[in-house]
């Protein structure tokens, strides 16, 4: 089971005036002047296994015919859909497309020698072995596989966010509770609360050398690995 942790990372503390004990308060303060602020940050983190996988393929051919080029792509793409639709548990969508000029250096000049037409698919499943084998059968039809990374899928994230939230409100509560009360308050109140939340995700792309050792037709060997998922509280507590 994965461990949440709970880390106080800084507190300022303005001293404006204030006696002794500590409960929370049922009214705000008339004003900042009446009683003392304790500035605090806590989170709550949690390792998560990534389960979604996002890989890119682009298909791209250079020549001198821009429309001839660009049917061509158009074509491979289409027939990249087609099979892509074969797979209903991955979402697949074209991206980025490119008409550019290419160009060489001629007696100290630049010549347009031609044209470079370029499109990217993207792929996204929690189903690694069908996206895996999706990929070997596009490679097979001459795209060429560019990126490949694991993240946390966004109802995973979420689940987590709840969860985390709540517990880094915990942390921030004690954290307070226990500031006010060394300082002598008697009774607390938050009075301003930031909430962050944030995925430290290990990127874990397939090298252009590796790429170039797949297979045509070979679903890429891949390991999912895990992000750390943090849930920040920062805010000002008001006591007296």
């Amino acid at each position: 089971m994965a461990m949440v942790r709970f880390v106080l990372v800084w507190a300022v503390i303005w001293l404006l005036a204030g006696p002794a004990g500590v409960a929370l308060a049922g009214g705000g303060p008339a004003s900042l002047e009446d009683g003392f602020t304790v500035h605090l940050t806590a989170w709550a983190e949690e390792e998560a296994a990534n389960d979604l996988l996002i890989a890119s393929l682009s298909v791209e051919r250079t020549g001198s015919d821009s429309a001839r080029l660009a049917a061509t792509v158009a074509e491979i793409m289409g027939r990249a859909l087609a099979e892509a639709g074969n797979y209903p548990q991955v979402k697949a969508a074209t991206t980025a497309y490119s008409t550019q000029p290419v160009y060489q250096r001629r007696d100290g000049q630049s010549e347009r020698v031609g044209w470079r037409v370029r499109q990217t698919l993207r792929l996204e499943s929690t189903e690694v072995e069908a996206i895996t084998e999706l990929i070997g059968r596009l490679q097979a039809l001459d795209l060429q596989l560019t990126g490949l990374s694991f993240s946390v899928s966004p109802a995973r994230r979420e689940a987590l966010r709840k969860s985390l939230t709540a517990a880094a409100l915990d942390a921030w509560q004690t954290k307070a509770e226990t500031a006010i009360k060394r300082l002598g308050g008697q009774v607390w109140r938050p009075h301003e609360l930031q909430i962050q939340d944030e995925q430290y995700q290990p990127i874990q792309p397939l090298m252009r050398a590796d790429m170039a050792m797949v297979g045509e037709a070979a679903a890429p060997a891949v390991e999912a690995g895990t992000s750390q998922v943090r849930v920040t509280v920062s805010g000002t507590a008001w006591g007296r």
